[in-house]
C-alpha cells in the first residue's frame, strides 16, 4: 500500500510542489529506498520465491527469536535491528525491533531510531519503545503519554493512545504512517519486525510467554497511535485490514478516547472498516489512491463496557518524571465526548489536530509520503 497525503486544491498543491522544490527532501541512506509503485508491483509477483521469505509467515516461539527474522540482502532488506531484545538491551538507543503489547500499562510502540524523525524516512527501520523495561526497547520517557484505552474484544485487542511525538522520536510535525507485517514487496514495515503478546489469545502458556501476532496494523503521528492485534484464528471479516491507510485510525479503530483519561475495558467488536449502512443497505466502500474526499460514512464508535479507570500515575510510574494531563504538547481533543482523531497516513486534515500554517508541512508530507511503501 502506498500511503499518500489527502489532496487538496490544485493551487495548493501547485504551491506545495513550489516549496518542496526549494527544501530538496533529503533521503535516509541507511537503508534501501521503498520501491516505486511500478517496482513494487514487480516485487510483489517475487516476493516468497527463493531467498524472499515473506515476513508475515516467519513463526517464532518468543524464547526462541534468531538474533534478525530478515537477515536476507533481498529486494529492501536486511532488517535495520534485531530481534534478540530483553532488559539488558533496554536502552536509549536500543534498535529493538520486536514489539510487546500486554494490556494499558505494559506496552510498546513503533517510533523512529534517529531523533526528530518522520515515519515516512524510517518505516523500514522503526524500533520499538516500551514502558517496560523487559521487552528491551528503548524507554518511553515519563510524562510523554497523555492518555491510553485498552481495549479487549473477541477478535482483537485494541491500544489507542495520545503521545508527544518526541517521545518516540518522530517530529512533532510528523502528520505520521501506518505500519503493518505485509507492505507492498511482502517484507513488512519495518523490515523483521515481529509483534507478540501475553494476552492468552496469543500466548502458548495462558500468559506465562508472549505469543506471536501475525496480523497487526499500527497507525502513529500528530501525538497519537492506535494499535490492533487480530486473534490468528480470527480470518472474516478481517479487522486489522490494512488496505485502508490513508483513512487513519477515525476508520480502522474508531474510539472515544479523551485526553487524560486512562482506561482498560471489555469492547464490542467495531465494523469492519469500509463496510457501511445507509438507509437499511449496507455497502462497501473502496480507498482509492489518492484520496480526494472522505469516506462517504461516519464511523461508529464500538460500545465498551467494564472500564477500569486508571490514574497515569497508577500505570506508568516506573518510567519516571512528570505525570499527568497534555498541557499542550501533544495533539490531543479534549472535553465530553471528544474522539481520538485519524492520524496515520491519513494525514486527514478534518480530523488531524494540525496548528495553523500547517499547509506546508502536510503537503510536503504528502510528497514525502508518495514513497512510503505499505
Amino acid at each position: 500500500m502506498l500511503p499518500s497525503k489527502r489532496s487538496l486544491l490544485s493551487a495548493a498543491l501547485a504551491a506545495a510542489f513550489s516549496y518542496v522544490a526549494a527544501e530538496a527532501h533529503v533521503e535516509d541512506t541507511s537503508i534501501t529506498p521503498a520501491p516505486t509503485p511500478t517496482q513494487a508491483l514487480e516485487a510483489r509477483q517475487v516476493a516468497g520465491g527463493p531467498g524472499t521469505p515473506i515476513l508475515s509467515t516467519l513463526t517464532y516461539p518468543y524464547t526462541a527469536l534468531p538474533s534478525q527474522v530478515y537477515p536476507f540482502a533481498v529486494l529492501r532488506g536486511p532488517q535495520f535491528g534485531y530481534n534478540q531484545c530483553g532488559a539488558p538491551n533496554a536502552t536509549a538507543t536500543a534498535n529493538c525491533q520486536t514489539l510487546v503489547v500486554n494490556n494499558a500499562s505494559d506496552f510498546c510502540l513503533w517510533g523512529s531510531p534517529d531523533p526528530n524523525g518522520a515515519i515516512g524516512d524510517v518505516e523500514a527501520k522503526v524500533v520499538s519503545y516500551c514502558t517496560n523495561p523487559r521487552w528491551g526497547g528503548r524507554p518511553i520517557p515519563g510524562g510523554s503519554i497523555y492518555g491510553v484505552q485498552f481495549m479487549r474484544t473477541s477478535a482483537y485487542i485494541q491500544l489507542v493512545g495520545f503521545i508527544d511525538g518526541e517521545a518516540l522520536g518522530l517530529n512533532r510535525s510528523d502528520t505520521g504512517g501506518e505500519l503493518d507485517p505485509h507492505g507492498a514487496d511482502l517484507q513488512g514495515n519495518p523490515l523483521g519486525g515481529v509483534v507478540y503478546s501475553l494476552d492468552t489469545n496469543f500466548s502458548p502458556d495462558g500468559g506465562q510467554t508472549p505469543g506471536q501476532v501475525h496480523n497487526w496494523n499500527f497507525f502513529v503521528g500528530n501525538g497519537f497511535f492506535c494499535f490492533k492485534a487480530c486473534f490468528n484464528s480470527i480470518t472474516s471479516p478481517d479487522y486489522c485490514e490494512n488496505r485502508y491507510d490513508l483513512v487513519g485510525c477515525d476508520y480502522n479503530m474508531p474510539n472515544a478516547l479523551q485526553n487524560s483519561t486512562f482506561l482498560d475495558c471489555e469492547g464490542d467488536l467495531q465494523t469492519p472498516v469500509g463496510t457501511y449502512t445507509t438507509n437499511g443497505q449496507t455497502l462497501t466502500w473502496s480507498m482509492p489512491d489518492p484520496l480526494t474526499t472522505d469516506p462517504p460514512y461516519t464511523p461508529v464508535v464500538p460500545s465498551s463496557s467494564q472500564c477500569t479507570t486508571f490514574s497515569s500515575q497508577q500505570l506508568f510510574a516506573n518510567l519516571g518524571g512528570p505525570t499527568g494531563s497534555n498541557g499542550g504538547s501533544a495533539s490531543g481533543k479534549t472535553g465530553s465526548g471528544a474522539t481520538a482523531s485519524a492520524t496515520g497516513s491519513s494525514g486527514a486534515l478534518a480530523s488531524a489536530n494540525l496548528p495553523t500554517g500547517s499547509l506546508l508541512i502536510v503537503l510536503g508530507g504528502f510528497l514525502a509520503g508518495a514513497m512510503m511503501l505499505f
